[in-house]
C-alpha cells in the first residue's frame, strides 16, 4: 500500500538570487516521499510564484491528491493520467510523478533512463547563471565563484541594465553568454536595439525568453529581425510544443517543474526535435534531487542550464557533483 508525505525544507543561498521579477536568499522547496512497505523514494516540487504557485496551494493540493488517491497504480501512465485528472501546479505533479518513477527504478533495479526510455548520459556540460547585482561587483563575483571553469554562463538581466551588465561580464570572461531577460523587454524593438548594441554577438549563445509570453505578435516580429538564437523559457509550460514555437523561436528551455513530470518533460523535447528546434534543460533553484531528475533525461539536449543546486550554501542530497563546469551523478566518482 503506498503511503505519501511532503515535506517542507529551507534552502539558504550562497548570495542573493536576484533575477527582473523578484529576489531572495532563502529558497523553500518540497520533497514528496512515497513509501511501500520497506521502500521509499522521493521527488522535489521547486515551485514557482511566476506561474501561480505558492507555498501553501502546494500543501493544500498535496492534501487533496492524497486524499483521494488510489491505494496502487499499475504503472507510470496509470498515475500520469489520474494526476491529469486534478487541478494541481506542475511542480507538485513532477514531485508526485517523479517520486514514483523513483519507486520504480528502486523496486525494478533499472535506470530511469531506461525506464523512461532515453539515453543515458553520465555528464553535461552546465552554464552558470550570474544573477543581477551591481556592476561594480561583477569582477569579484566572478573571481570569488571561480566561474572561469565554466564553459558558458548564464546572465540575468533586466531592461535597464541589460546592455552595460552584459559589457561588464564581457571583460572579465571569455566564455560565450547566455542573456536570459526573464520577460522584461517590452517590445521587439527595445530588443533589437539591445542586440545592435551587443559589442561582441560572437559572444551571444542565445537570447533567452526576452519579452512576456503573452506577447504573441511581438516575438513573431523579432523573430524576424534578431541577429541571435532566441530560446523560449517562459512561454513554455506543459503543454504541446507546436508549430507556434517555431514561428517564435529558434529553441525551447524544458523544465521538469514546469513541464509536471518525466513524461511530459520528455515528449516536449522529442517534439522540439521533430520540429527542428533546439533544446535546453533547465532548472529552477533545486537540490541535487532535481538536478539529478534532469539528468536522466539529458540524452540528445543541445543545451545544459542545471546549476540550480550548485547556488545553495548546503546541498542536502550530493547526488550531483561538479567539476570543472561539468555535472554528472555522484556515484560515479
Amino acid at each position: 500500500m503506498f503511503n505519501w508525505s511532503i515535506k517542507e525544507i529551507e534552502l539558504p543561498l550562497k548570495f542573493t538570487w536576484n533575477i527582473s521579477r523578484n529576489s531572495s536568499d532563502i529558497k523553500h522547496n518540497f520533497i514528496v516521499e512515497l513509501r511501500n512497505g520497506s521502500l521509499k523514494s522521493h521527488g522535489e516540487v521547486a515551485f514557482n510564484v511566476r506561474y501561480g504557485e505558492t507555498r501553501e496551494i502546494i500543501l493544500e493540493k498535496f492534501d487533496e491528491f492524497k486524499a483521494s488517491a488510489p491505494q496502487d497504480f499499475n504503472g507510470v501512465e496509470s498515475l500520469v493520467a489520474y494526476l491529469e485528472s486534478l487541478d494541481l501546479p506542475q511542480s507538485l505533479k513532477f514531485g508526485i510523478e517523479s517520486s514514483f518513477v523513483h519507486y520504480l527504478s528502486i523496486l525494478s533495479g533499472k535506470s530511469v533512463a531506461l525506464l523512461m526510455g532515453t539515453n543515458v548520459v553520465s555528464s553535461v556540460k552546465t552554464s552558470f547563471s550570474i544573477p543581477i547585482m551591481d556592476i561594480g561587483k561583477v569582477e569579484a563575483f566572478i573571481n570569488d565563484n571561480n566561474l572561469k571553469r565554466f564553459s558558458a554562463l548564464k546572465v540575468k538581466v533586466n531592461r535597464e541594465n541589460a546592455h552595460d551588465f552584459c559589457q561588464e561580464i564581457l571583460k572579465h570572461t571569455n566564455v560565450p553568454l547566455r542573456v536570459d531577460a526573464n520577460e522584461s523587454f517590452l517590445n521587439a524593438t527595445e530588443t533589437i536595439k539591445f542586440l545592435e548594441n551587443f559589442s561582441n554577438l560572437k559572444r551571444l549563445e542565445f537570447l533567452e525568453q526576452p519579452m512576456h509570453s503573452s506577447m504573441h505578435d511581438e516575438a513573431l516580429e523579432l523573430k524576424k529581425h534578431s541577429s541571435v538564437l532566441l530560446m523560449a523559457d517562459e512561454s513554455v509550460i506543459n503543454g504541446e510544443i507546436n508549430e507556434y514555437f517555431v514561428e517564435r523561436f529558434h529553441g525551447i528551455n524544458v523544465k521538469m517543474m514546469k513541464a509536471g513530470g518525466y513524461m511530459k518533460a520528455i515528449k516536449q523535447l522529442r517534439q522540439a526535435k521533430i520540429l527542428g528546434l533546439k533544446t535546453m534543460l533547465g532548472c529552477m533553484v533545486e537540490t541535487s534531487l532535481g538536478i539529478s531528475s534532469a539528468l536522466n533525461v539529458s540524452g540528445g539536449v543541445d543545451y545544459f542550464d542545471l546549476d540550480g543546486s550548485l547556488l545553495l550554501k548546503e546541498e542536502p542530497y550530493k547526488l550531483i557533483s561538479e567539476e570543472n563546469g561539468k555535472i554528472f551523478y555522484s556515484y560515479i566518482q
